[in-house]
C-alpha cells in the first residue's frame, strides 16, 4: 500500500496542475497486477491528499460536487499500490488492488462496452 505523511502528500499535491473542471486532475485507475484499466475519475487537491495519506482511492464527483472514497458505500475499495504523475502534471495513474468491482454497473471495469462489426454497442461480459 502506498501511504505517505500529510506533509509529503501536500507538497506533491501543490505541484499538480488542477486545470480541469472543478479544479481537478484526471485519474486513470489500473489494476496493479494485470494492468487492466478499471475506470477514469477526477481528483481535486483534497482527494489527492487523502488518497496519499490513507492508501485508499478518493475522488471528486463532478456531478455530486463532493469528495468520495471508492467503496465507502459499496465496499468495492481500491488499495493504492503506486501512483504515477504525467508530464503535464494534470493527470495521474493509480495502480490499485481492486476489492470487488470498479464499475457502478456491477462490472469489474467501467470499460465493458464494445463496438460490434455493425457499429452497435454491445456489453462485454467479465
Amino acid at each position: 500500500m502506498l501511504k505517505v505523511s500529510p506533509e509529503i502528500a501536500k507538497k506533491i499535491a501543490y505541484m499538480l496542475n488542477y486545470r480541469h473542471k472543478d479544479r481537478t486532475i484526471v485519474a486513470v485507475v489500473q489494476d496493479y497486477d494485470t494492468n487492466e484499466v478499471l475506470m477514469v475519475a477526477f481528483m481535486n487537491k483534497e482527494a489527492f491528499i487523502r488518497t496519499l495519506t490513507t492508501g485508499l482511492a478518493h475522488y471528486w464527483s463532478l456531478s455530486r460536487k463532493k469528495l468520495w472514497q471508492k467503496g465507502e458505500t459499496s465496499g468495492n475499495k481500491q488499495i493504492v499500490h503506486d501512483l504515477l504523475i504525467d508530464c503535464d502534471k494534470d493527470a495521474v495513474l493509480l495502480k490499485v488492488k481492486q476489492i470487488g468491482v470498479a464499475c457502478h454497473e456491477g462490472f469489474r471495469s467501467c470499460f465493458h462496452y464494445s463496438i460490434g462489426v455493425n457499429g452497435k454497442i454491445i456489453t462485454k461480459v467479465d
